[in-house]
């Protein structure tokens, strides 16, 4: 092990600043209370409504219902401040709810595409039938009035070409 490089300045604090963190966190791996970065949200930039929705969600009764901006502030602000977060658990839904939508819509535009494809080909077949119905109503027309009915050989692109 005398052949080994020094260690640089930077990986030596990188390496005091991981084995600082670690002896800070619980048993489960998880940083305690004191290790948690101190994350500041400031609540006076919502409106009252807001604070009044929080204070009714969260069951905050020493407010009264009636109270203002100012006297919403520092209940919500309180409670706000002392909610636990496990970053990692919220990150880890917050991801799998976005996959479950991309999911989800991928599915909705793959049954918008199917039910398009039949609507399309039930419109064929319908322009289908009315040409065929108006070939024979031409022909019957023609037979009634003693004329050799002019038969159509096909259709081409949605128009009929007669045959010549």
């Amino acid at each position: 092990m005398a052949d080994r490089r020094p260690t640089r300045p930077s990986a030596a604090r990188a390496k005091d600043h991981f084995t600082a963190q670690s002896e800070s966190d619980d048993e489960g791996g998880r940083p305690t209370r004191s290790s948690r970065r101190i994350t500041r949200v400031d609540l006076s930039k919502l409106d009252v409504a807001s604070l009044h929705r929080y204070r009714k969600c969260y069951k905050l009764g020493d407010a009264p219902a009636t109270a203002t901006k100012e006297e919403l502030l520092p209940s919500v602000s309180r409670h706000f401040a002392h909610q636990v977060v496990d970053e990692e658990e919220v990150l880890l839904k917050f991801v799998l709810s976005v996959q479950r939508h991309n999911q989800q819509q991928q599915q909705q535009r793959v049954y918008n595409a199917m039910l398009l494809k039949q609507h399309q080909q039930q419109q064929h077949q319908v322009v289908q039938h009315q040409l065929q119905q108006q070939l024979q109503y031409r022909a019957f027309q023609q037979v009634g009035q003693g004329q050799q009915p002019n038969h159509i050989s096909h259709i081409k692109g949605g128009v009929m070409k007669p045959r010549r």
